[in-house]
């Protein structure tokens, strides 16, 4: 059976945009972390534009460069230190704070042989408002799940995830994820909270009467011309949720942020629907040459 030219050429276009999505040449990365230093191009916003107002912790210079330590900077608030929590480890080490100096603060992990999920928090208290920025970072050694570490408060507003992503996974466009929200170590309900990305959508969600809000992720990342960074890997772009609420005469505004991934469907599908499209166009030809033909002997 000879195959139709135009066959062959949306089959190839096809199967190429499937190994460009899953080819060997990207690799998941080894740890969750926020992945935010990236070159500009027409799917990414530049790393130096300001996206959101709320408290955020970003990776610093050189912040992925050792595997039990990192840099992170607090944007959108005053603060002098950032306190990191671990699962497990010396007493001592369970909680720790470090300074925050002009290029970030220096985290590590609770021992050098731990590793897994730490939370990390930074604060600035005014007479008028509390504004809090937690964050997650991944260190690559193994460790305990941080399922206990998270129902554990930090401050008085919180946005904590329920669950996270395991390791080598990722928040991804299009799916839902569940977020609680607690005051004073209580769950707050009917609380409004709101979702920004780098790539400018914005929605909001609110708690149910446990505390729990669904979190639809956008589907909002755009083409560009490679993962971002301009490395190997799934490309990722920042999110940030955030609440607010007033209580003691203050404001209390309360933030988390990570990373969320492209859908890695997307690219296949829209491949593979256009070829069976054609694939189904050039199979119908015969057929409508031969009914040409039936009309004309009976003319």
């Amino acid at each position: 059976m000879k195959l139709h030219p135009v066959l062959i050429a949306v089959v190839a276009f096809a199967a190429h945009g499937q190994s460009h999505e899953h080819g060997a040449a990207q690799p998941a990365p080894a740890a969750q972390a926020p992945a935010l230093s990236a070159r500009p191009s027409a799917g990414r916003p530049p790393a130096n534009r300001e996206w959101t107002r709320q408290p955020l912790l970003l990776p610093g210079k050189g912040g992925r460069g050792e595997r039990a330590a990192a840099v992170l900077r607090p944007q959108g608030l005053a603060a002098v230190t950032v306190t990191v929590f671990a699962a497990e480890g010396p007493p001592e080490r369970l909680k720790v704070d470090y300074p925050v100096g002009a290029e970030g603060a220096r985290i590590e992990t609770a021992s050098p042989k731990i590793g897994n999920y730490h939370w990390v928090t930074a604060r600035e208290e005014n007479p008028g408002e509390v504004r809090m920025a937690s964050a997650v970072w991944y260190f690559g050694n193994p460790g305990a799940a941080p399922t206990d570490l998270l129902k554990q408060p930090k401050h008085e507003l919180e946005i904590v995830p329920d669950p996270l992503p395991r390791e080598h996974a990722s928040y991804r466009e299009s799916e839902k994820w569940r977020f609680f929200v607690r005051w004073n170590g209580q769950p707050l309900a009917g609380q409004a909270i709101q979702m920004e990305t780098e790539f400018g959508s914005r929605s909001s969600f609110v708690t149910d009467a446990a505390g729990f809000a669904t979190v639809l992720f956008p589907r909002d990342f755009k083409a560009a011309d490679g993962p971002a960074g301009g490395g190997h890997g799934p490309r990722r772009a920042a999110f940030v949720l955030s609440t607010l609420k007033e209580a003691e005469g203050r404001r209390f505004l309360t933030a988390f942020n990570h990373t969320y991934g492209q859908d890695g469907d997307r690219d296949k599908s829209l491949g593979w629907g256009a070829a069976f499209g054609l694939v189904g166009m050039i199979a119908a030809t015969p057929l409508l040459r031969r009914r040409k033909t039936g009309e004309n002997s009976n003319a």
